[in-house]
This record gives C-alpha cells, structure tokens and sequence, in this order.
C-alpha cells in the first residue's frame, strides 16, 4: 500500500494584497480618458446616490454638500465599520421603488439624458467593413445558390487589407466542393471591386490590378513577376541590365507601379469600433513668461452624492435598512470621488514637471527636448516609478507645439560638446533633418549622420544612428538612393 507521508507544516511569508478601494484608484488612474468615461457611466447607473454635475443641477450645488449624520465630521467620509454588509443583498431590489419617490427634477434630468444618448446612438451610422462591402456587391452577380455559398466562404477569409488568407483546399472541404470549384469562386471574388481583392500576396494583388488596367502583357507586369524582390531592394542598374532597357525608362515602369496599391483595402474597414479619438486631458499655457499646467474637466463628469439621498439619511422616518443600504452606496460613492480627485492631481503633478523641464521645448520645438525619467519624475513629486508609468500610458496633453502622449516627454538622452543634455527624440528630429537634406543621388551613410551629428556638437556613434533612424522609419542609404 502506498505511503503518501501526508506532513503539514507552517511557512513564513510576506505577501502585498491590495484593498479593493486600492485597486478601483489604481484601475481609474491607468484609464485611458475614453475608458475612464464609460467606467463613470457604468458606475452613475449602478449606484443611485451618484449624480453628476451639470448646468441643470449646478445651482444647488452647495446644498448638496450635506453631511450626513452617518459621516466622520473630519474627513466627511462614512466609516466602513457603521456599516452592515450582511443586510445590503436583501436591499438591491429597493433603489427600483425609490425611482418611483425621485423629485421632479431628478426624473426630468434622466430623462434628458435618455434623450440625448438615444439621439447619440441613433446618429451613429455603421460604416460597412471589407467583407460587408464585398457581399453586397456578390448580391448583384448571376451566380447558382452553390457558387454564391463558395465565394462567400472565400470573403470570409479575407483580411481587412483585403488579401485572401484562407486554403482554398480545407474551404473546399467546408463547402462540399471539390479544388477546380473553389479556384472559380476565388476567381469570381477577384473580379470584384476593388482592384487586386482577393489575391494571396502583393505580387498576385499587384498582377490583378495590371490586368484590370489591361496592362497585364507589359513591361510593368515582367518586372512585377520577375524583378519585386530586387526592386525593393533598390537594385534599379542590375534590373534594367537585365531587362535591356534603360534606367530612365525602368523608372518610368516605377513610377506606374508605385500608383499601384499594394494594400487593396486600405481605409475601407471603417467601423467606429476600429477608429481612435484623442483628448487631452491637461493644456500646458504660456501666462506671463512661464508655462502652467491647466486641467481640461469638459470631457470627464463630475460626480457628486446626491442631496436626496443624503437627506434620506437624515429622515428619522426612513427605514434602518434602507439607511443602511444607503450608507453602503455613500461609501463607494466617495470612494469613486476620491480616486478621481487623486487621479486628477498625480497627472497635473507629472505635467507641471514636463512643463519646468521642457521650457526649451515649449518654446522651440522638438530639437530642445531634454532627457528625463520616469524615476526623475517619480522622485520629484515623491511617489512610485511605476505610479508615474501607468499614470502617462494613453494619456494626452495640449501644449504650444501640438498635441503629445505623456510618454513622449520621458527619453534618455545625450550631453552635447556645450553641456547643453539632449534628449533621444531631439537627436532624431535631427538625424530626420540631415536626412530631407541629403542629395538623393548620394544620401549619407550612417557614418556620415554621426560625422554630420558631431558637427553640430552631438556626439553618437553610428550603431546609434542606425537605431535611431530605423525607429523613426528612414530606410539604409542604399534604398534611399534615387538614380536619374
């Protein structure tokens, strides 16, 4: 018989468990403004002693300042010890009779509100993506029941840039159809709209579109099948040897291959889901010589404790249980209110370092970004590094010279011949700048940016250089060279 030597024993450890309050405020500071929008909408509809501010209840703002009996007169919170946790699942099903008793003015606003989103949601058009786009356009084609459901099994293998990523063997299996059927209904696909749908590569795509010009027996589509790979590698002298024709005139066959859309699809997927909206959540503004940082509140609601509620409390006929349940919703209500106001004042803190930091910058652009760190930050307004990094992550400010990602300010940097430190992102927007000057002919080699970059006072090592460029998307000197 086995012997498991079953033992139990006692070990000694130290371990970090965030409070669940901790982790709403951590949840609320790395928000990014849009998602920290939709948590606020879902929290004012899950807890009824939540309203928001605006210009319909903004007069009795100060009477809804109320404290209630139940709160701590110092710090005008409710102790989470006058609570009774056992009692508030019986009470839920109150907040739908309480509906019924909200004032006038309450019910109006909501259903102000109500108006507005309905409206909001009703205006919103749903913009076709690449697979409803190319349905719609099957529906129109004299096609047999069974070849319409074999083209619709090749659309829905086609990705948003609009090349087909499928196997036409393991569709055939899917459809019931053997590989002769399934070749005609990718074939069907391609001749849709636009151009190159459909294909398996960019060669295919390219070829496709050619053909559809009627240029698919020309030299543009020899160099197409032939030549892709060299021509990306810039290799014009050895293809026009190759091909017995001219530079000039291969560069001609460029030119028409570059009107060519590599990406048939490009900017069709146009669903609102897909799309990326940006707002600031600070402007950094120039007030008598020195930059100060100003909070923009207009797209983040501003939530209060309900005067209703709280006067609920106060009424010596309410029940004690529905007291209860109130002081339940108070609590997490401030707690929202609390987080809010901490996240607020971490990201003025961190752009009111920015804004001490980068006068240069404020005032000249990109080229004067100096270095600094996360940890400098952290040290300066006395909280945690990685507070401050998930702080910035999505977030967005307004300054004179455009509109920047937090993260964008935090770079290592260089110290230049004068003492002057410059940041990495400045030593780009420089090597940027040799670069749009260079003779396309002759464009400098990354030993010649560095030499370039030395002149200026700027000490960086080619390996740097080409790290630095390749991040900012400049291609070698030799695909940058142009030939005449």
């Amino acid at each position: 018989m086995p012997d498991f030597n079953l033992i139990q024993s006692q070990t000694l450890r130290q371990e970090q468990t965030l409070a669940p309050v901790q982790i709403q405020s951590l949840e609320l500071l790395m928000a990014p403004l849009m998602e920290l929008q939709a948590k606020l909408a879902e929290e004012l509809a899950t807890n009824p002693v939540l309203e928001q501010e605006n210009e319909d209840n903004s007069e009795d703002k100060d009477d809804n300042n109320i404290e209630s009996p139940y709160s701590n007169t110092e710090t005008g919170t409710i102790e989470a010890e006058d609570l009774k946790d056992d009692e508030f699942a019986s009470l839920v099903n109150l907040t739908e009779s309480w509906h019924d008793s909200l004032p006038a003015a309450h019910i109006s606003n909501y259903q102000a509100d109500e108006e507005k989103h309905q409206h909001f949601l009703n205006s919103i058009v749903d913009l076709p993506n690449v697979e409803d786009m190319l349905l719609s356009q099957l529906s129109f084609l004299k096609l047999s029941s069974e070849e319409e459901e074999l083209a619709k099994l090749i659309i829905g293998s086609i990705d948003d840039q609009g090349y087909f990523k499928g196997s036409l063997e393991d569709l055939a299996v899917l459809g019931g159809a053997d590989l002769k059927q399934m070749k005609h209904a990718l074939h069907v696909v391609q001749s849709l709209e636009p151009a190159g749908i459909g294909a398996c590569d960019l060669k295919e795509s390219l070829l496709l579109q050619l053909i559809r010009k009627g240029k698919g027996k020309t030299k543009i589509a020899t160099v197409v099948k032939k030549f892709l790979d060299e021509l990306a590698a810039n290799h014009i002298p050895q293809i026009a040897k190759k091909m017995n024709i001219s530079i000039d005139e291969l560069l001609e066959i460029l030119s028409e291959i570059k009107k060519l859309n590599p990406y048939p699809c490009a900017g069709i997927n146009l669903r609102r889901s897909d799309s990326i909206f940006v707002q600031p959540e600070a402007e950094i503004e120039k007030i008598d010589n020195k930059y100060e940082v100003k909070m923009i509140n207009d797209n983040q609601p501003r939530l209060r404790i309900s005067n209703y509620y709280l006067k609920l409390l106060e009424n010596p006929n309410t029940p004690e249980e529905t007291k209860e349940y109130i002081k339940h919703k108070v609590l997490q209500g401030k707690s929202i209110i609390k987080s809010l106001e901490q996240r607020q004042s971490t990201l003025k803190k961190i752009a009111e370092v920015i804004a001490d930091t980068q006068y240069d910058f404020l005032e000249n652009g990109i080229e004067s970004l100096k270095p600094l760190t996360m940890r400098e930050v952290a040290d300066k307004i006395d909280m945690h590094e990685t507070t401050v990094s998930r702080a910035v992550s999505d977030k967005y400010i307004k300054t004179p010279q455009g509109l920047f990602e937090l993260k964008f300010f935090f770079s290592g940097g260089y110290q230049a011949e004068s003492g002057d430190l410059l940041s990495s992102k400045s030593v780009m927007q420089k090597i940027k700048e040799i670069v749009e000057n260079e003779d396309s002919q002759k464009p400098f080699s990354d030993d010649a940016i560095a030499t370039k970059l030395k002149e200026q006072g700027i000490p960086v090592a080619r390996r740097t250089v080409a790290k630095y460029r390749e991040e900012i998307g400049i291609p070698s000197s030799r695909l940058r060279k142009q030939y005449k």
